[in-house]
């Protein structure tokens, strides 16, 4: 009896072995890569925030130089050019302690919890950011406060037309000293929804989502103009120029200013009815 046993486990353990090295280098590589979801974090990079963004941006550009790319960027491609790498970077022996380790239970159960995992941890530290609000809301200090966002910004009338412009000088936070772009980089009828609403400091701001267009074209101009401000002009007002601290990607605008009720009333029932 023990011996028939003893025989199965060998048998067990061979074909197990036997299955692994059954997968080239090259399969394994791919399971590593699409494993550590780094095939499909360099694919959302390139075609998502890359290629989708500038063909809404540039619609007149040559199809042909659109079919060049989408040609060499299909999925097998990708992996090629990252299995490449990963050549490059491990020896055999390395890649094979590397795929057991993805296709490890513990991997997987990591994986499947890994947000869990990463909630945990930001609870570990939510104290900082409530010791942070806390500062915030006991500073009045203005100097401070105008570094980080927008709310004493006091509208400018302008001739310009509605939208959103590129500041060409922004050494200044004047609004009536700041030089634009002739034309705006996003028109308002971009602009899907406008909503007043208050702040976490019970202040009036005006949130905007943008159309798909809208969204792909901000992300450009937020991406150019990172630590720069973007002038907002409504209503033939420089309503807000807030610095762009990093690209933005989801086509979501806060505008923060000395806003009246009736003037966030008057900028969104606009921006609604364009």
């Amino acid at each position: 009896m023990m011996k028939n046993l003893f025989c199965l486990f060998n048998l067990l353990i061979f074909g197990f072995v036997f299955s692994q090295n059954q997968l080239s280098q090259n399969q394994k590589i791919d399971s590593i890569i699409i494993g550590n979801q780094t095939f499909e974090a360099y694919k959302a990079n390139i075609v998502e925030y890359g290629i989708k963004p500038m063909k809404v941006a540039y619609p007149n550009a040559p199809k042909e130089f659109w079919d060049e790319i989408d040609s060499k960027l299909t999925d097998a491609e990708i992996l090629t050019q990252i299995r490449a790498v990963y050549k490059e970077f491990f020896t055999d022996n390395e890649i094979n302690e590397l795929y057991k380790f993805i296709t490890s239970p513990s991997y997987k159960k990591y994986t499947s919890d890994y947000g869990n995992i990463q909630g945990k941890i930001q609870e570990k530290f939510f104290w900082i950011g409530e010791k942070l609000s806390k500062l915030e809301t006991e500073l009045s200090n203005k100097e401070l406060s105008s570094k980080f966002d927008s709310n004493d910004f006091v509208p400018v009338k302008t001739n310009l037309q509605d939208g959103f412009y590129e500041v060409l000088n922004d050494e200044t936070k004047d609004a009536s000293k700041m030089r634009f772009s002739k034309t705006p980089s996003i028109s308002l009828k971009n602009v899907s929804i406008a909503k007043g609403n208050l702040d976490g400091l019970n202040r009036l701001i005006i949130n905007l989502e943008l159309d798909e267009e809208g969204s792909a074209l901000f992300h450009l101009l937020s991406f150019k103009n990172r630590g720069k401000p973007i002038a907002i002009v409504v209503n033939k007002k420089i309503i807000s120029a807030p610095v762009v601290m990093d690209a933005i990607t989801n086509g979501k605008v806060q505008i923060s200013g000395k806003f009246s009720a009736e003037e966030v009333k008057e900028i969104t029932n606009k921006l609604n009815l364009k």
